[in-house]
């Protein structure tokens, strides 16, 4: 397992879905709650649940999502937009989805580029593609039955993204006058001499 950075005293977010076999998810939640140890934390989110819980923003130093051994988890632009915002500035992402390796008209899996503009879209920088890697069988599988899509194209792509060192909004109000400016008085003419 990657450890992704994690060190003691983190707030780490693992996000699963119901193609997460649940004893990988055991075992990857307590590798990582040794990692982060007494100070940290280990929250574990469902991604169907992840809009309606109630994280606070900027909230967790580091994501996971989509990482354990077996997950075909795709992540929507509103989940994605989730998570950027419960992320602490300078938090990082790392999720692993499915993608396509050539473009597919009105596909509901993306291309990596297609994945890598929806995490920017999202309030993301830094966003890097970390690995390639052919899906197991059992993905295979997971991919067609979870997600009811077949195709001889797809690979798992592991990416990160950081949240900017900023809150959007926070460091200062702008403060904008919207009131009209006085019009200088309109020049009329009497008597071929003009009064301004």
């Amino acid at each position: 397992m990657a450890d992704y950075g994690i060190s003691a005293g983190q707030f780490v977010a693992v996000v699963w879905d119901q193609s997460s076999p649940l004893e990988a998810l055991k075992d990857l939640v307590d590798k990582l709650q040794k990692l982060t140890g007494d100070e940290g934390q280990v929250s574990v989110e469902n991604i169907n649940q992840l809009l309606k819980s109630a994280h606070k923003e900027s909230s967790f130093d580091i994501i996971l999502s989509g990482v354990i051994p077996g997950s075909t988890t795709l992540h929507s632009t509103e989940i994605l937009a989730e998570m950027a915002r419960i992320l602490r500035p300078g938090g990082c992402l790392f999720l692993r989805e499915p993608v396509e390796t050539a473009v597919v008209n009105n596909s509901k899996v993306r291309t990596t580029s297609k994945l890598c503009s929806a995490l920017t879209l999202s309030g993301l920088v830094e966003v890097k593609e970390l690995q390639q890697e052919s899906l197991s069988p059992k993905e295979i599988q997971s991919v067609q039955e979870h997600l009811g899509y077949q195709s001889d194209n797809l690979l798992s792509v592991h990416i990160t993204g950081k949240k900017p060192n900023f809150e959007v909004g926070s460091s200062s109000q702008l403060k904008l006058s919207l009131a009209k400016k006085a019009s200088p008085p309109a020049c009329t003419s009497s008597h071929g001499s003009f009064l301004c």
